[in-house]
């Protein structure tokens, strides 16, 4: 039906392709349509032989929006117009498929899967403090089986604990969310595996019954897919709210507020909507300007492509001011960390860009880059390097000399590494800040990038992080983790 609507032709380009060049009149007509809802493509973020689907699927996405308010040029021109400046090949960046030298300071293991033929899929890992007067837990959220796990160490006769099976978890939070005492979860449920506008979405409570014994309770359902969920008292009366991230995909999508209108020990929440823009992964909260309300910080993705900060009035309503805007729609946004980079006394905001699950393509924009907090929107943006596929980075001081340095995973689909001939790509590396604002790469691990989930956590108590690294792993047999032991060679 919708191919019908917007008059998408059938036959292949090159048997209808127009003859001449393209006027100025239908080349501003084009730009006018292709960037009146996000940045203007640039030709160069595909290859010639992707530019028909391309434009394809942004047509789609406009019958699919309910506009008629502009003027639609035809299908082949849009098709041309891009694929005539497009590469033949979209060139990779400097070093993307050689492994940078590494210092012998991380010790990479492996682990077997918790049980035969497992095929995890983890998309969150969180040191979290779930329990005061004891060590905090290392918290892991498998989207394809729907656990929820708990590290226990290497020396507990089960390493790994289930403590609650949900739909496809993609995030968790720690909150008292009843003032009970004793410290539950918050969950993000997406509610589908693979991307859809089903609303199939959750917003789960894993209210704590005992030492570690939940009990599941959906405080919001019949919303798009659901990537994070952020408790905090967004309008001040004393108990916990909820911002959501809802996703979706295509159609579906906002930012929520779930507002508590219940009371502090019997909560009950109502749905508000913050912002209509599909594609939100990340809703951080934070006081940004020290005015004693609760703000958060949103990563949009999709055709948005934008990090924006949420400040509050103090009732729960927001104005939001732009941090950054990416030039591409395809920049491919995947993760944000607040963090003060620069140890100047406010918070920046580290980025990734490296989604390659909507088109199956490497693009030459991938990478970490963060964002300086200047005292004014939007940031500054500095990048610090390329990495195909990346989907999460974190800062840490992860050789003890009072600096942050920064780690980062990658994922990319089995199918778009087939592509590559044989090529491989760094799965993790770190960046070790040597002088302030100075980074020098290090390779962790050469091939097989399926990491979605990165966290830096003191597993052994020796004073120094670890990295932990989820697997998202395409085929079975393998753990859910994988730990690379921070060891620093012996000094001379």
């Amino acid at each position: 039906m919708l191919v019908a609507l917007i008059g998408l032709p059938t036959a292949p380009l090159r048997a209808q392709e127009p003859k001449g060049d393209l006027s100025p009149q239908q080349r501003q007509e084009i730009e006018r349509f292709c960037a009146d809802c996000h940045a203007m493509p640039g030709p160069q973020a595909f290859p010639k032989a992707a530019w028909m689907d391309e434009v394809r699927r942004g047509f789609k996405f406009y019958a699919n929006s309910g506009r008629s308010d502009l003027a639609v040029p035809r299908v082949l021109d849009v098709a041309r117009f891009f694929r005539d400046a497009a590469p033949d090949k979209i060139p990779l960046p400097d070093g993307a498929v050689t492994p940078f030298p590494s210092q012998p300071r991380f010790q990479r293991q492996v682990f077997p899967p918790l049980e035969p033929g497992a095929q995890p899929s983890i998309s969150f890992l969180k040191r979290l403090d779930l329990t005061p007067g004891t060590p905090p837990w290392l918290v892991a959220c498998d989207m394809k089986s729907g656990t929820v796990l708990k590290w226990n160490g290497l020396q507990a006769e089960v390493p790994w604990e289930t403590v609650g099976q949900l739909g496809h978890p993609s995030h968790a939070e720690v909150c008292d969310l009843d003032a009970d005492g004793a410290l539950d979860l918050v969950v993000a449920d997406l509610g589908t595996f693979t991307p859809s506008d089903k609303l199939a979405g959750r917003v789960v409570w894993m209210r704590r019954t005992g030492p570690l014994t939940f009990e599941t309770r959906e405080l919001q359902t019949g919303i798009g897919r659901v990537a994070d969920v952020e408790p905090g008292d967004f309008d001040g009366d004393g108990d916990l709210d909820l911002i959501v991230a809802e996703f979706g995909w295509q159609k579906a999508g906002r930012i929520l507020l779930l507002r508590n209108s219940g009371s502090r020990s019997e909560p009950r929440f109502e749905l508000e909507e913050v912002d209509p823009r599909h594609g939100t992964i990340h809703v951080p909260p934070t006081d940004w300007n020290g005015d004693g309300h609760l703000d958060f910080v949103a990563l949009i993705s999709q055709e948005h492509e934008v990090v924006e900060t949420f400040l509050n009035d103090g009732t729960g309503k927001f104005r939001s001011e732009r941090v950054f805007s990416a030039d591409e729609p395809s920049w491919g946004s995947s993760g944000i960390q607040l963090v003060d980079l620069d140890r100047d006394g406010d918070l920046d905001v580290l980025c990734t860009n490296g989604d390659t699950f909507d088109s199956f393509h490497l693009k030459p924009f991938h990478s970490v880059f963060w964002l300086e907090n200047e005292g004014k929107f939007p940031f500054r943006k500095h990048h610090l390097t390329n990495l195909p596929g990346v989907h999460r980075a974190i800062a840490a001081d992860l050789d003890n000399d009072g600096d942050l340095d920064v780690a980062a995973c990658a994922l990319l689909p089995g199918r778009l590494t087939r592509r590559q001939q044989g090529l491989s790509f760094d799965a993790v590396i770190w960046l070790e800040q040597t002088a302030p604002g100075e980074f020098i790469r290090q390779t962790l691990k050469h091939g097989g990038a399926d990491h979605a989930a990165l966290e830096a956590v003191d597993l052994d108590d020796d004073g120094l992080l670890d990295l932990v690294v989820g697997s998202f792993a395409e085929q079975p047999g393998n753990g859910p983790v994988e730990i690379f032991w921070n060891r620093p060679p012996p000094k001379r």
